[in-house]
């Protein structure tokens, strides 16, 4: 996926903005009236939201997660766009979470990119888990495995994942990230103050949904349900009790709030 431009549109008044809700929208450019979308087909993705805010994008490819950095503001008129172009290595499953003003915004961006054979040729599909190649005439198609790079919407080069010879935080940090993203059920046992830093680092300036922010809570009551099995280093909550200040601002349920506030004072009293 190469950017080609990214644009912040500023209004020619700098009027006060009510917050409002941020809406994500991905643009066929190349075929205004598809649906869908093709290797070589050029796209624009629209964020709409609050005047001047951050903008950030959690970017999922065939099944490998990046969160990014800060990619741009909205502008005066809350709206930041960015085009770019779908090459033959963006073949595959794609899920971007956008986050606009340290909030999520929903529902998320899914789509399939594909290709389009050639009138005549001769083509299949031929699948294995969630490795797709179609046979396109003299061409061939693949979804990238783990251990190859793909591109996110700003432009960026994702490397990928290496298997052998992982430290122990790497081992812990897919862990937590498959049990965030709902791959696999909690059982952090014991990290303690690991497992919130592992959170913290992991998202960056990408915010949760409130369904990720209970299964977070969940994660850490877990990391820290046994003391005396707790690395001495890991007891005290420093890293975790920064993610929990972070995920009360992430959602506006007052019942999860208070949720979170609990989880706040139970650690406090380790």
């Amino acid at each position: 996926m190469r950017l080609l431009l990214v644009l912040m549109f500023i209004g020619s008044s700098a009027i006060a903005q009510t917050a409002r809700e941020s809406t994500a929208t991905i643009l066929n450019l190349s075929r205004v009236a598809a649906k869908d979308f093709q290797v070589g087909d050029r796209f624009e993705i629209v964020i709409s939201g609050a005047a001047k805010q951050p903008v950030s994008v959690r970017t999922t490819m065939q099944g490998r997660t990046d969160w990014g950095p800060v990619i741009g503001w909205t502008g005066s008129d809350g709206r930041w766009s960015s085009e770019g172009q779908f090459e033959k290595s963006d073949f595959g499953d794609w899920r971007e979470v956008w986050t606009v003003g340290g909030k999520q915004v929903s529902p998320a961006i899914q789509f399939s990119l594909n290709a389009a054979c050639p009138p005549g040729a001769r083509g299949g599909m031929a699948a294995s888990g969630q490795h797709r190649v179609l046979f396109c005439g003299s061409e061939t198609f693949s979804t990238p495995s783990d251990g190859d790079f793909f591109h996110t919407p700003d432009g960026r080069t994702v490397p990928g994942r290496v298997r052998l010879n992982r430290t122990p935080e790497q081992y812990h940090a897919e862990i937590i990230e498959a049990m965030l993203t709902g791959n696999t059920g909690p059982h952090a046992k014991a990290l303690g103050d690991e497992a919130g830093a592992t959170i913290l680092k992991m998202i960056g300036v990408n915010a949760l949904s409130d369904g990720e922010v209970l299964t977070a809570l969940s994660i850490i009551r877990d990391a820290f349900d046994n003391p005396k099995r707790i690395p001495e280093p890991q007891k005290k909550p420093v890293e975790t009790l920064l993610l929990l200040q972070k995920m009360s601002d992430f959602t506006s349920d007052e019942g999860l709030k208070q949720q979170i506030a609990e989880t706040v004072a139970d650690l406090q009293q380790h």
